[in-house]
């Protein structure tokens, strides 16, 4: 089991208006095994500096559980939400590391170290049978002998 960890902010969001708000608090997210359960992970959101009300965020995750995306319609940046299957629970996030894109109208678009840990995380979010019938699947591919030489 792998830890993810990546700069991250919170962004509020009033379904009423339906905006979306960054928070100006920089924090980080790690995303690592729990120590309740070992098929669990904890994801847990850290203020970067010790801000005034501002508490971490943790979170039991169980994986096949939770989603989690981008939101491509987020043109201000790039943000992702955390949604939990069982209930309706939402945490929306907005990543903090500069992208390499320089113009304004791509501010939205993902780096490919963004991809990356994109990728990391849905591995980690994947319902365990997945995993497990991932890594049988490795396991149980039979080796190819060689082809018999015919002799004349």
């Amino acid at each position: 089991m792998s830890t993810v960890r990546f700069r991250a902010g919170r962004v509020s969001y009033d379904p009423e208006t339906k905006i979306a708000t960054p928070d100006p608090i920089q924090g980080q997210i790690t995303i690592k095994p729990s120590e309740e359960d070992e098929s669990f992970y904890s994801f847990e959101w850290v203020p970067k500096e010790a801000a005034v009300n501002v508490e971490k965020e943790e979170l039991l995750v169980i994986p096949g559980d939770v989603q989690w995306k981008h939101i491509p319609n987020a043109k201000d940046g790039r943000v992702f939400e955390l949604s939990f299957l069982s209930s309706s629970a939402r945490h929306l996030f907005w990543l903090q590391d500069i992208n390499e894109f320089d113009d304004d109208d791509k501010l939205d678009q993902l780096s490919e170290k963004d991809k990356a840990t994109f990728a990391k995380i849905q591995k980690i979010f994947e319902p365990v049978e997945e995993q497990e019938d991932e890594e049988q699947m490795e396991e149980s591919v039979p080796e190819v002998a060689a082809e018999p030489t015919l002799q004349a």
